[in-house]
């Protein structure tokens, strides 16, 4: 019976999980986590030998005490990141991550010299901190030294399947997350305004291949320590957000997977030779050659939930759901930008601050703490209102361990999107989605792929009509922030 080996490399963690064709895990997937440092001055770094180590010790669980052998290895990893290295594959800067915003400046200088909207429509991304082009243009401008030491800009899964396996490439996957990734129906590159804009040449940035691709050879290394991959499959890293797409069964029809993790994110998968023209407020990334992933990412989700509860001293209350669940909607009388970590679609504010409006001495912790979950649904409210302009959604499906795990969260959502909610079954679908790509590359068909659905959560049309003045009203104190 064949195996496939499910590495999915999160922004907090590692799992690494073998799973057989019925998608039932051989065991428990192993998990290890990793931590970053933060600055003052919107950095968030992480070494590349730390999470290098961390995945290493994270195959190193799944795989003690296996005797059989692997068929494949599926790695999915978060989008969006980068790191450079020199000529001969030496790391010289950390890896950095979505989440670091030091370089406002340089979207704002960008958006000077760029047409963001004829970028948006080639690349399907808009000019902003989550993508290369800033980061680039801040390594050239505030450390130069560094930035003519490397060779080659990659994200950090290129990176490892660089170092284990000799492939120098990114995959369509990781690469359409980029910003400067350009796919039609001819094939696929790197922009080339863009590359001349940050001072880089597409052979920097590197090949890009499918998840097709097999031109990898495990080290001596990775052979030693790892026996049972002997003879493994290594499939190109595909992108997390993807992933969990395909693990919740959202990849055809109306069906879109509604994630919250750290960040949260909308999207939608279908299969198309070309790239659909998207709203401005979206973006546009890639599964492989003919899956087109579109929707939007909020920097805040679960982050917020975890700075609210340390903040307020919530960390240990087990009630908390409870209490805030018998909270009626917006009767706090709060209103709150959650951007606690920036802000993404649907607007892409360089540098946004979270702000919490119309607190008084009466206010109470739970408000608060209800106020910021209801924020963070106006936010997933905006950009339904515009995925459903590009392709029809008939069903939600909740994913990420934050909104799966809440009492209160999923159904709040529903209530402010005026959508039902489906909370499937298994959990952990990212890995789950790896495992489904990697049968999927060894040619292996799968019985059942989509996972069963737990319970359905139905929208209260009282609490979505309230739910809606009070997304009109975060709005408008948006638009005042801006002004």
């Amino acid at each position: 019976m064949a195996r496939v080996l499910a590495i999915d490399i999160g922004t907090s963690s590692i799992r690494a999980t073998l799973y057989r064709p019925s998608l039932q895990p051989v065991r428990q997937g192993t998990q290890i986590r990793y931590s970053w440092r933060t600055g003052s001055d919107g950095s968030v770094e992480a070494a590349p030998s730390a999470i290098e180590r961390a995945v290493a010790q994270a195959i190193d669980g799944a795989l003690d005490g296996v005797k059989t052998r692997v068929d494949a290895v599926a790695l999915g990893a978060f989008w969006h990141s980068l790191l450079g290295v020199d000529g001969q594959g030496r790391p010289v800067t950390s890896v950095i991550p979505w989440s670091d915003t030091r370089s406002a400046r340089q979207v704002q200088s960008l958006r000077e010299r760029l047409d963001e909207r004829a970028i948006h429509a080639r690349t399907g991304c808009r000019l902003h901190q989550t993508y290369w082009p800033a980061r680039l243009r801040w390594f050239a401008e505030h450390d130069a030294r560094t930035f003519r030491r490397v060779r080659r800009w990659m994200s950090l899964p290129a990176f490892l399947q660089r170092r284990w396996l000799g492939r120098d490439a990114e995959s369509v996957s990781q690469a359409s997350g980029t910003g400067m990734f350009l796919h039609d129906g001819s094939g696929w590159g790197w922009d080339s305004e863009l590359c001349a804009a940050c001072d880089v040449t597409p052979d920097q940035l590197g090949a890009i291949v499918d998840l097709d691709d097999q031109n990898a050879e495990p080290t001596a290394a990775i052979a030693r320590r790892w026996p049972q991959l002997r003879g493994a499959r290594w499939i190109p890293a595909a992108a997390d957000g993807a992933l969990d797409n395909v693990g919740a069964g959202c990849t055809t029809g109306g069906r879109a997977a509604l994630m919250i993790g750290t960040s949260g994110a909308l999207r939608k998968i279908w299969t198309t030779d070309t790239a659909p023209v998207v709203p401005f407020g979206l973006w546009r990334y890639w599964l492989d050659r003919r899956r087109v992933v579109v929707g939007g990412a909020l920097s805040n989700g679960g982050n917020l939930n975890a700075w609210m509860r340390q903040t307020l001293g919530l960390q240990d209350d087990k009630g908390l759901d409870l209490r805030v669940g018998r909270l009626q909607p917006d009767a706090h009388g709060l209103t709150m930008l959650p951007f606690l970590a920036g802000e993404r679609s649907p607007d892409y504010i360089p540098d946004a601050r979270a702000v919490i409006a119309g607190l008084r001495l009466a206010t109470t912790r739970e408000e608060i703490f209800r106020a910021g979950l209801e924020s963070v649904g106006y936010e997933f409210l905006d950009v339904l209102t515009e995925l459903v302009t590009v392709s029809a959604v008939t069903r939600l499906v909740a994913t990420g361990g934050a909104l799966t795990s809440s009492l209160v969260w999923p159904q709040l959502l529903a209530d402010v999107l005026g959508r039902q909610i489906a909370l499937p079954r298994a959990t952990e679908l990212t890995s789950r989605g790896a495992a489904i790509i990697g049968f999927e590359q060894l040619g292996i068909p799968l019985r059942k792929a989509e996972p069963g659905i737990l319970r359905v959560l139905h929208p209260d049309a009282r609490s979505h009509a309230v739910y809606r003045e009070a997304a009109a009203r975060q709005q408008k104190l948006l638009r005042a922030v801006l002004t």
